[in-house]
């Protein structure tokens, strides 16, 4: 009986211990986007930054931070992705023009990126 209750110990804090180390799912970037804004218009200049994981959207690279907005989903092809890409390791603010896009999954919005301009560093 001592052996039962020695392993059923055991258990309890191997679970207990397992359950600790799985780790935080991201959380998706925030928008202040409704589903009637959907295919409107994009416009801002902000700071970049690579998505920190798996995102709602298979496309959604990146992250848009501006002053006028909280954080937002940025998707774009190959060619403003480099240019992207290259403002984050530069720090640099970038100018995106895009539209909106709904991704499959519930709740999902981010900016389909379709012009990205580099900004000149301002000292």
């Amino acid at each position: 009986m001592k052996s039962f209750w020695a392993s059923a110990w055991l258990l309890a804090i191997a679970s207990v211990l397992t359950s600790c180390g799985e780790p935080e799912k991201p959380r998706p970037a925030t928008t202040n986007v409704s589903a009637a804004s959907v295919g409107a218009s994009f416009d801002q200049i902000g700071k970049v930054s690579l998505y920190p994981g798996e995102s709602c959207a298979s496309q959604i690279m990146f992250v848009f931070h501006s002053g006028r907005s909280t954080s937002i989903s940025l998707a774009a092809p190959i060619r403003q992705s480099k240019i992207l890409t290259d403002a984050v390791h530069d720090r640099r603010s970038v100018r995106v023009l895009g539209r909106w896009r709904r991704g499959k999954a519930p709740g999902c919005y981010y900016v389909e990126a379709t012009q990205v301009e580099a900004q000149e560093a301002r000292w």
